[in-house]
C-alpha cells in the first residue's frame, strides 16, 4: 500500500513540477525544460501579438536613442561653452551611450520600415524642422566617412553654419574633389560625424592606430576655424535629435491613424506580408550589414574598415547590433545585459518548443563574442574589465590589421555563426510560420 501511495505521489509531484517549470516561461523563453523532456510546447503568442510587440519595440528603442542623443547635445553644449579635457572626455562618454540605444535598433533595418523608407521621412528645411522626404538611416547613420571632406568644410567657412547648411553638403561633389573623390563618403551629419569631431582622426604610432583619436579639446577653443567646429557639432547634434524623432514618430502607439504602424504595419490584411518582412529584414540584416559590411575588415586587413574606427568602439556595434536582435526575438526589451527594460511577445513565440531551435542561445553567443573592456568605454552600458576566455578582448582595428594576432579566428568564428548558422535558421523559422 504504501509503494502505491509513493508512486502515486511521485507521478503528482512530476506533473506538478512539470508545469511549473514550463509555467515559468516568460515571453522570449526557449522552453529548455519542454526541452529536456522531449515535449513540444505550443506557440505562446499570435501573429497580431507578435507585429504589436515590434512596433512598440521600435518606438521604445527610437524614443530611448532620442533620449540619449538629448543627452549628448547636453555634454556637447556644456564641452562648447567651456572646450577643457575633463568636458570632453564627458562628452566623449555621452556619445558612447547613445551610440549604444542607437544601434540595438539598427535590427529594425531592411524590414520596409520607416528607418530606411525612400522615399523617408527625413531632410532639413530650416530651423527646427527636420522633415522631409530622404532616407533616415542616412542622415542618421552614414559610414564610410571621408573625414578630410568636414574638415575642408569647416575650414572655408566665414560664418556659423545651420543644420540646414551642413545637411545640403551630404554627398556633395566639390566637397568630394577635394579629397578622395567618392561622393558617397561626403557624408556631413549623424553619429559618424560627431564621433570624428570628438576624437579626431584614429592615426596614433605611425598607423598602427593602438589608442583612438587624439583630438584635443584646444580644437575647439577661440575664434575663427575652432568656433565654426564649436557650431557644426552642436548643429549636427541637434539634427540627429530631430531625425531619430522622425522615425520615432512613425511608431508611435500614441498615434491612431496618418503613420506607418496604423496604416501598414498594422493595418488589416497586412499581417503575413509585414511578418515576412521582419523576417527578411532580419536576415538581410545579419547577411548585409551585422556579419557583413562590419566584418569586411577581416578580409581587407584595413583600418578604414573599422566601422566607429575613430573612437575605437567597434566592439559595441557588434555587441549591441546583436542585442537589437535578441529584442526582437525574444520581445524583450535590453540594453544592458541581463536587464530588461520592457517585456512581450517576440518572434520566438509564434513557434512551438522545437520549432525555436536555437536561436536564442546562438544570438547571444555572437553578442557575448565582443567583450566592450577598452578604457574609454567606461560609460558603456555593458563595460568590463575582465573578459571571458573565447571573447574578443583585443582592440578590433588590432586584430584586422594583424591576421597573426591571436583573436582573429574569434571574428572569422562568429562571421560564420553570423551568415550561415543563424541567418539560414532565421529563415527555417520563416518557413515554419509559411511565410
Amino acid at each position: 500500500m504504501r509503494n502505491i501511495h509513493t508512486k502515486i505521489f511521485s507521478i503528482l509531484f512530476s506533473i506538478t513540477l512539470f508545469g511549473s517549470l514550463i509555467s515559468c516561461g516568460s515571453p522570449g523563453s526557449d522552453n529548455s525544460a519542454a526541452a529536456l523532456l522531449g515535449l513540444d510546447i505550443p506557440a505562446s503568442a499570435t501573429k497580431t501579438q507578435a507585429l504589436t510587440r515590434y512596433a512598440d519595440l521600435a518606438y521604445e528603442s527610437y524614443n530611448q536613442a532620442a533620449t540619449d542623443a538629448t543627452s549628448l547635445l547636453a555634454a556637447l553644449t556644456t564641452f562648447t561653452t567651456t572646450p577643457n579635457e575633463t568636458n570632453l572626455t564627458a562628452a566623449r562618454n555621452a556619445w558612447v551611450v547613445a551610440r549604444a540605444s542607437y544601434l540595438v535598433t539598427e535590427a529594425f533595418r531592411f524590414s520596409s520600415g520607416p528607418i530606411d523608407a525612400d522615399p523617408g521621412f527625413c531632410g532639413a528645411p530650416g530651423g527646427s524642422d527636420y522633415s522631409g522626404t530622404d532616407e533616415c538611416e542616412g542622415a542618421i547613420n552614414a559610414w564610410p566617412l571621408d573625414e578630410v571632406v568636414i574638415d575642408n568644410y569647416i575650414n572655408s567657412l566665414s560664418s556659423n553654419p545651420t543644420f540646414a547648411n551642413i545637411y545640403a553638403k551630404n554627398g556633395d561633389s566639390t566637397l568630394a574633389s577635394g579629397s578622395e573623390g567618392d561622393t558617397e563618403k561626403v557624408v556631413m551629419t549623424g553619429y559618424h560625424a560627431i564621433e570624428y569631431l570628438l576624437w579626431g582622426q584614429d592615426n596614433t604610432s605611425s598607423g598602427d592606430n593602438t589608442v583612438p583619436g587624439q583630438r584635443p579639446a584646444t580644437d575647439f577653443s577661440g575664434a575663427g576655424v575652432p568656433s565654426y567646429r564649436r557650431a557644426y557639432i552642436l548643429a549636427v547634434a541637434e539634427g540627429l535629435i530631430g531625425h531619430l524623432q522622425q522615425v520615432r514618430a512613425q511608431w508611435d502607439p500614441a498615434v491612431t491613424s496618418g503613420i506607418y504602424r496604423t496604416d501598414t504595419f498594422l493595418a488589416s490584411g497586412n499581417t503575413d506580408v509585414v511578418l515576412k518582412n521582419v523576417f527578411d529584414g532580419l536576415t538581410s540584416f545579419m547577411v548585409q550589414e551585422w556579419g557583413g559590411d562590419r566584418l569586411s575588415g577581416v578580409d581587407s586587413e584595413l583600418q578604414e574598415d573599422e566601422h566607429s574606427c575613430f573612437s575605437d568602439t567597434t566592439k559595441a556595434d557588434f555587441y549591441y547590433d546583436a542585442q537589437g536582435v535578441h529584442n526582437i526575438w525574444t520581445g524583450n526589451y535590453s540594453i544592458k545585459k541581463g536587464v530588461n527594460i520592457s517585456t512581450g511577445a517576440g518572434l520566438v513565440n509564434l513557434l512551438s518548443s522545437k520549432n525555436q531551435g536555437s536561436i536564442t542561445s546562438e544570438i547571444e553567443s555572437a553578442r557575448n563574442t565582443f567583450c566592450i573592456n577598452l578604457a574609454d568605454e567606461t560609460s558603456d552600458p555593458n563595460y568590463t574589465a575582465s573578459c571571458s576566455s573565447g571573447t574578443l578582448s583585443h582592440r578590433y582595428d588590432q586584430v584586422i590589421m594583424h591576421p597573426t594576432d591571436s583573436q582573429h579566428s574569434v571574428l572569422e568564428n562568429v562571421g560564420l555563426l553570423i551568415n550561415t548558422t543563424l541567418a539560414q535558421n532565421v529563415v527555417r523559422a520563416k518557413n515554419v510560420l509559411g511565410l
